[in-house]
């Protein structure tokens, strides 16, 4: 018997919740981004089948949950959560322990607090978006994550322009 290894299913019209999706083991790509899904995503990032996901596009839905716990999902390699309505809650720090993630877009949502300092931990990240968030935390992050191999420091400048330096309340 043959097993799905990859699901896009991008730009449709998909109306559910996702909590109602259920993934199959050997899953390693998931493409929902552009559909009309709202719910929790722990249904999809914190169960059994999540061992075998890479990549994992759910952007551009309305997804409404905070971010769960990454109990599962260590063979994470992209990470597209952006453009949903994810809320406040902290980043959980167990997304500092995906370390094969290359690709982590958590822009516009409507989260808050701190960026996680164990974000610095993950050698093989090359690409973040956390824009049009309310997050803070010290700039040292940016700043170190410039100095290795891989980011481009050109573009570090110019993102620059657009922090906003927050104090901790």
């Amino acid at each position: 018997m043959t097993t799905l290894e990859q699901a896009k299913l991008s730009n449709n019209q998909l109306k559910s919740d996702v909590s109602a999706i259920k993934l199959p083991d050997g899953l390693s790509s998931i493409d929902l981004h552009s559909n009309q899904l709202y719910g929790s995503l722990s249904s999809i990032l914190s169960n059994k089948t999540s061992k075998f996901l890479e990549v994992v596009d759910i952007s551009n839905n309305q997804i409404s949950s905070t971010i769960p716990e990454f109990s599962n999902s260590l063979n994470l390699k992209v990470l597209n959560i952006a453009s949903n309505k994810l809320t406040g809650g902290t980043i959980p720090t167990s997304l500092g322990l995906l370390l094969k993630l290359q690709w982590l877009d958590l822009s516009i949502n409507t989260l808050s607090r701190k960026i996680l300092d164990s974000l610095l931990q993950i050698e093989a990240l090359r690409h973040t978006s956390f824009r049009a968030n309310r997050l803070c935390g010290p700039c040292h992050l940016l700043r170190e994550r410039s100095d290795r191999k891989g980011w481009a420091s050109t573009m570090l400048t110019r993102s620059m322009r657009m922090i906003q330096l927050l104090k901790p309340s």
